[in-house]
């Protein structure tokens, strides 16, 4: 979880989130609720140059929402004392993030909702949007309907599934994302800073993870596929090598690390690489929340109360306007500091 985004929304959104996440177990009213969220703090790598300066006048930005700030080449050694940072030029820092566990936090949620009366129904495909003119009334499953007033409509990369019978343009483009591994013989203490290197073409991102490995994913564009059904899992050994060279750079200790592990996933894409929230033009009694574009999970405690609200004719905790479905095509695109990308 980081709140460095160029987006004012963005980081506003984030904020939200990190205080459900740090209080996650009040925030569901169930003490044993667990997300597993290690407050490690958030390091942000920017290389000599153009990309120190915009790092730093975000972070200007960023002090009206959330405690981001520049440090030293030394406080960041401090942080973290596994770090070379030849050739970086400025470094951010945001003690309140960290990172979480997708798995507690999701069934925490559920725990919490099955609680409060939700039937949740899993194996259960859903075939299609029922209408009545531009009305959604529901959804039809592979074991039936079922009625609704509202639809929220949350299925990331499998979105245009359902929207696309409906005319509806989703402007969304599906990737494949690898993720790795990678651990020495002494342990990656979990306490380590999560680190974005912006001096890395991919855009790379570490972290701790469980067993005294370094996690380590991209923020690039990926490999376009076409269904995420038959995405491939196949592991390409250039990628490998390529990480592994990118982390040895960055953390010498790391030269002869070893793969541990690795999985891919879909990454569910906007042209702006940010999501789309809220009703498409005509239409009623539909709410698409789609193109996280890989940042989803540290949006999604935020977006899914904000949706909750919207659904509700209720004020909403952060103002999701600027995510409307229609502004691709208004030319109102959500372009940060940093351009277009995952880092926005």
């Amino acid at each position: 979880m980081r709140t460095h985004y160029s987006v004012p929304s963005n980081v506003a959104l984030t904020v939200e989130s990190l205080k459900i996440f740090d209080n996650f177990s009040s925030y569901l009213d169930d003490p044993e609720a667990e997300c597993g969220f290690v407050r490690s703090g958030y390091l942000i790598l920017a290389e000599e140059g153009t990309t120190s300066g915009k790092l730093i006048a975000n972070m200007r930005m960023q002090q009206e929402f959330a405690e981001t700030r520049a440090i030293s080449h030394g406080e960041a050694l401090e942080l973290h004392p596994l770090l070379d940072l030849t050739g970086i030029g400025a470094v951010g820092y945001e003690p309140h993030s960290g990172y979480a566990d997708p798995y507690l936090t999701t069934s925490g949620f559920e725990r919490a909702a099955r609680r409060r009366g939700v039937t949740v129904m899993t194996d259960l495909q859903v075939e299609r949007l029922r209408t009545n003119g531009m009305r959604v009334t529901g959804i039809e499953t592979k074991r039936g309907a079922i009625d609704a007033g509202c639809v929220v409509c949350a299925i990331g990369p499998w979105t245009r599934m359902l929207t696309d019978s409906l005319g509806i343009e989703t402007h969304l483009e599906v990737s494949r994302h690898t993720v790795l591994t990678l651990g020495t013989g002494d342990a990656y203490g979990r306490l380590l800073p999560v680190v974005k290197d912006l001096s890395t073409e991919n855009k790379m991102y570490f972290r701790p993870a469980t067993g005294g490995v370094v996690l380590v994913g991209t923020g690039d564009y990926g490999d376009p596929i076409v269904d995420p059904d038959t995405m491939s899992e196949a592991l390409d050994d250039d990628f490998v090598l390529l990480q592994g060279s990118q982390i040895a750079r960055r953390m010498s200790s790391f030269a002869d690390a070893g793969l541990v592990d690795s999985w891919v996933g879909a990454y569910d894409i906007t042209p702006d690489w940010n999501p789309v929230l809220g009703a498409p033009k005509d239409w009623e009694q539909l709410v698409l929340a789609y193109g996280f574009s890989g940042h989803g999970f540290k949006l999604a405690p935020a977006v899914g109360k904000i949706l909750a609200q919207t659904v509700l004719g209720e004020a909403s905790d952060v103002d999701i306007a600027a995510y409307h479905h229609g502004r691709f095509d208004d030319g109102a695109l959500l372009t940060g500091t940093y351009g277009i990308g995952s880092i926005s």
